[in-house]
């Protein structure tokens, strides 16, 4: 049995309101769908689907409905294995979805998806580990520069790669005038970073990033590591100038790797940073606002159906 979360605010449910009952027609008799306008209808709708054992969990949304959803879902489903996960690509990013190689429309998506349980064809998987971040799941967490990018990302109209382009522009533009990167998008956070109960010297950094996928967003590859070995995430603390941040966000642009003096670049089950000032923090490219202590650890294994 499938059951299919779906969120009505999505991009493309809301530019499109009889997607839903196309959607409905490819199930036919294989699934339910539950919309859910919020987080405590999605947790009902866990309890439901724990209730009766659907064997496929299809998210109809983007990156923060599959955040919402496993944040939801994981509790509930607390000593037993989450059931597989299709992704239906129904956001604006969709950067989970890209970063595991999950292409596709979402009709096809779902018509492959029953096709597999029919067993009419073979379902490929893909696993990954959620990253907790404090009570809430995810797969991508920053702070500092990854959230700054996103809030000028999502100032003003437009999105997709031109978008993309037109906001690194501006940021490298910025560095010509060192005290408004600064202010603009590389003030550094002052804070304590414990990683697998070891304190990193640095009390400054810029930014901070943790990842169980190697695709961030945005056309940023910068860990490469993660997702390689179950059990683990991996964790970028860097402190630098702007000119300096902005050369290495230009290598990660260009699958070129990391390194530098000022980067601690590890792979973790768990961190903590504790900050001297409440600050924003990102998951899967939703900000969270006024932060003052993140718990980051490792969550249970996913599987996602893997289209192409």
């Amino acid at each position: 049995m499938i059951g299919v979360v779906s969120n009505p605010r999505a991009r493309k449910n809301a530019a499109d309101p009889a997607r839903m009952e196309r959607l409905r027609r490819v199930l036919d008799s294989e699934g339910v769908v539950r919309e859910a306008r919020t987080v405590e209808e999605i947790a009902d709708i866990a309890w439901e689907f724990r209730r009766s054992e659907i064997d496929i969990l299809a998210i109809d949304g983007g990156d923060g409905t599959l955040h919402h959803t496993l944040t939801a879902f994981i509790p509930v489903y607390s000593g037993a294995d989450l059931p597989l996960i299709a992704l239906l690509r129904s956001g604006t990013m969709n950067t989970i979805a890209n970063s595991l190689g999950i292409k596709g429309l979402s009709e096809v998506i779902l018509q492959q998806t029953v096709r597999g349980i029919k067993g009419w064809a073979p379902l490929e998987v893909v696993r990954t580990n959620a990253l907790g971040v404090n009570d809430r799941y995810g797969f991508i967490f920053g702070m500092g520069f990854p959230v700054n990018l996103l809030n000028a990302y999502y100032r003003g109209g437009g999105r997709g790669r031109w978008k993309t382009v037109r906001v690194l522009l501006k940021i490298f533009l910025s560095t010509l005038d060192r005290e408004r990167a600064e202010s603009n998008f590389f003030h550094p956070l002052e804070a304590d970073v414990w990683l697998d109960g070891e304190k990193l010297p640095m009390g400054s950094y810029t930014a901070i990033l943790g990842s169980t996928v190697k695709g961030v967003g945005l056309g940023f590859k910068p860990t490469r590591w993660a997702g390689e070995k179950e059990g683990l995430f991996q964790i970028l603390c860097l402190n630098m100038g702007p000119k300096r941040m902005a050369m290495n966000a230009l290598k990660v642009l260009l699958a070129m790797e990391l390194r530098d003096e000022r980067l601690f670049n590890r792979m973790a089950t768990r961190g903590v940073i504790s900050l001297k000032k409440a600050a924003d923090m990102q998951i899967d490219g939703e900000i969270f606002r006024n932060q003052r202590e993140i718990r980051l650890h490792i969550g249970p294994v996913v599987q996602f159906i893997k289209t192409a």
